[in-house]
């Protein structure tokens, strides 16, 4: 497992990216994701942040909080698929990086991600995204 690291401009709003909003500066924001070995996205950042550190720094926290994690499930209405939610002490840390067909599935994928956390290590360098409509 590893902690991959993503950035990208303030044009390509994490939101827009399927990723919440959190604090994100002038220019760039970061997020980081669980990718398992067969390179899929197991889990990734409730929100942004404004730096590399302080990403890798949320995952961190999150990793030293398992214990303390409550598992909800998330349902997308239009479609009636399931995701997941992690939170620490009520607030997000981390969300499905899929959607299920079943809730109990979504559960079961955040259970394999929580224990799959303690094991991930961080990647090399940083996975930038690009605006593709930028000139």
């Amino acid at each position: 497992m590893r902690v991959q690291v993503l950035c990208g401009p303030a044009s390509v709003h994490p939101r827009r990216m399927g990723w919440p909003s959190g604090t994100i500066s002038h220019g760039e924001w970061y997020a980081w994701r669980l990718i398992g070995t067969n390179n899929h996205e197991l889990g990734r950042s409730a929100v942004s942040s404004g730096s590399y550190e302080s990403a890798l720094a949320a995952f961190d926290e999150l990793r030293d909080g398992l214990d303390r994690a409550v598992q909800l499930p998330v349902a997308e209405r239009p479609t009636g698929r399931w995701g997941w939610r992690l939170e620490l002490d009520g607030a997000p840390v981390a969300v499905s990086g899929r959607w299920y067909q079943r809730d109990k599935l979504s559960l079961l994928g955040a259970a394999k991600f929580v224990a799959l956390c303690a094991e991930a290590e961080p990647a090399e360098g940083v996975v930038a995204l690009l605006d593709r409509g930028a000139r």
